[in-house]
């Protein structure tokens, strides 16, 4: 099963994680902090393939312990963090 924005859109949210689209001219994007709240911003223009990846990457730098996460997004997030 193929791992979709939206299922790693639903993993940031269960940790709270804002994700927004931006109009990003020189990045791809990734994560940071904003006062107390974590988001994720990314490059609006990335190809979905790319902005699959970017959010599996940012999302490994999370703690995913204790959360129910289908095995496929899991795989995905560890292969994108691991590269």
């Amino acid at each position: 099963m193929k791992t979709t924005l939206t299922d790693l859109e639903h993993v940031a949210k269960a940790l709270s994680i804002k994700v927004s689209y931006e109009d990003l001219k020189a990045s791809k994007g990734g994560s940071c902090r904003v006062m107390e709240a974590s988001r994720i911003i990314i490059n609006k223009h990335l190809q979905n393939n790319d902005k699959i990846n970017l959010l599996a990457k940012e999302l490994g730098k999370f703690d995913l312990g204790g959360l129910d996460i289908p095995d496929n997004v899991r795989k995905k997030i560890a292969r994108e963090t691991e590269e």
